[in-house]
């Protein structure tokens, strides 16, 4: 079986990828490690426990991948909250039944997952949604392609069982909480597993066991598929019938030659006799680890504040900046005058969110978030003018982020930005706006912002197949068949040399500012 998940393995980096109530303030925690970087409200002891399992499973998803850490290292931020109705302040929409979720979108990349005492229960549940909402980070900085709703999730849960003790670490087994979903025999039609529409996550109308069952399924369905090398290599095939726009059901039974209505009989059969991989790892790589206290007057509003860089919709983004207005007194904290920056410019009013980070640059013009988001403010004011008053503004934001880029050069929405503000200079994009775009796009490849801004850059710089290249693995995104139809057709005014005028033209209809969706 070692030698099956070896090839099932190999055939995945083939693929390509080898996707309410409040907290306690005084007990809000900040630990960093090399690579992670973890706000917590559990406990101290449970905090440095996880953040050190995250770095082994950061190393066993670099050996899946043959990655290794000589490209750029930025650190992977993620919040640990000790209730799950904790959850409901993230997103007030969700199902009470998600248990971690994760956002990839334009102003940022991290995790929420719910973190509470599972003593005595046979795998830890809280490290599974930790893994579970990694994993989505990892699909989406090494994918090739988009991948439909039950792959994204069942990956994630079968990469988020793995248990790194003891010089080993397990890959694929068995998810006992998933098991005793699918023992209750509720199962749901794979038609619509295979669907993706299906409200899988967020839709409270759903009923719990579709829910359950459909992670559950999808979890069995992905451990089915890669405990087999010719069936992991059949999920390539399937997934470019999807990318070319095919139905569901047809795609997968063309290229897997396996009937979606035989599905459950032969999963069950699977299910008895599931195999796992244990893999020596003599020595995990050294890692400092520092966890310090938040005080509670900035623990008050640590997550509303980070919600503001998870793209919410705007009603919800206006009442986080409304909370985190009301917090606001003559002694305010840096953090929280930022906060509330980013809120102004994001859901207010640009003007004033300027005026107040100047007075921030002026008084800290060593500050990374303040210089960034001044620049935001400049650039967002400047798209409101024209001619000198619009050039001059944006004269004044590239300088921002170009401050804040010496400052941290490893930050995607800078980059991203730092790349539109040559946007009055003589010849752009030029150089310096490939090198900018395609630097957001390396550190977060799956922001269709920063891909398309890449993209553009290209383009104009005749550099055609790295256009298509940034913009492929959003050619089949289930969450959004539209925008994939988009891209698609992008791509193919790509290939058939159309003038970037054109193909800009293309990709820009229809685009839609609503709030991405995330991954539970």
């Amino acid at each position: 079986m070692q030698s099956v998940f070896r090839k099932a393995i190999a055939a995945l980096m083939a693929i390509g990828l080898l996707t309410a109530p409040s907290a306690r303030a005084e007990d809000w925690l900040k630990a960093e490690t090399t690579h992670f970087t973890i706000y917590s409200n559990a406990s101290d002891k449970k905090t440095r426990t996880y953040a050190k399992k995250l770095e082994a499973f950061r190393t066993l998803t670099n050996m899946l991948l043959g990655a290794s850490d000589n490209g750029p290292q930025p650190r992977f931020t993620l919040y640990m909250l000790s209730k799950d109705d904790q959850l409901l302040l993230v997103r007030p929409y969700f199902a009470r039944q998600v248990g971690g979720v994760y956002f990839n979108c334009t102003e940022g990349t991290q995790a929420y997952g719910a973190v509470q005492n599972t003593s005595g229960s046979e795998q830890d549940w809280n490290l599974i949604v930790l893994f579970h909402e990694y994993s989505h980070y990892v699909m989406f900085q090494h994918a090739r392609t988009y991948y439909p709703a039950w792959y994204v999730e069942g990956f994630a849960e079968y990469l988020s069982t793995a248990d790194p003790e003891n010089g080993t670490i397990t890959i694929g087994e068995m998810s006992k909480g998933r098991s005793y979903t699918l023992a209750e025999d509720r199962w749901i039609s794979f038609n619509k597993v295979l669907d993706p529409d299906f409200g899988f996550a967020g839709d409270k109308t759903n009923d719990r066991w579709e829910i359950e069952s459909f992670y559950a399924q999808s979890w069995l369905l992905a451990h089915y598929m890669l405990s087999d090398d010719k069936r992991a290599q059949a999920l390539n095939a399937y997934f470019v019938r999807l990318r070319n726009g095919e139905a569901p059901v047809p795609a997968f039974e063309a290229a897997t030659g396996i009937k979606v209505a035989a599905l459950k009989s032969i999963l069950q059969r699977y299910a008895e006799k599931t195999y796992y991989l244990k893999v020596p790892v003599t020595d995990y790589p050294d890692s400092q680890l520092t966890v310090t206290p938040i005080s509670a007057t900035d623990a008050g509003y640590l997550l509303d504040a980070s919600l503001l860089t998870t793209c919410p919709g705007d009603d919800q983004g206006k009442a986080i900046l409304g909370r985190l207005q009301a917090r606001l007194t003559s002694q305010a904290s840096t953090d929280l005058r930022l906060a509330v920056g980013r809120g102004q410019l994001l859901y207010g009013d640009a003007h004033t969110a300027e005026s107040d980070l100047k007075a921030l640059v002026d008084s800290q013009p060593g500050s990374f978030d303040a210089n960034y988001l001044l620049g935001r403010a400049y650039l967002k004011e400047a798209e409101a003018k024209t001619g000198e008053a619009a050039s001059a503004l944006t004269d004044q934001a590239r300088a921002a982020f170009t401050a804040a880029y010496r400052l941290k050069k490893l930050d995607a929405p800078n980059l991203y930005f730092l790349a539109r503000s040559f946007s009055n200079k003589p010849g752009f994009p030029d150089m310096n706006v490939v090198n900018a775009a395609n630097g957001a796009h390396v550190l977060a490849p799956g922001v269709l912002d920063y891909a398309g801004m890449a993209a553009f850059a290209d383009l104009v710089n005749d550099r055609r197949d790295d256009a298509v290249a940034a913009l492929e693995p959003f050619v089949g995104d289930p969450h959004n068949r539209q925008q994939a139809e988009r891209i698609k057709n992008t791509i193919d005014a790509i290939k058939s040399g159309k003038p970037t005028e054109d193909v800009m033209k293309i990709m820009n209809s229809g685009a839609s500012s609503a709030e991405p969706p995330a991954s539970k």
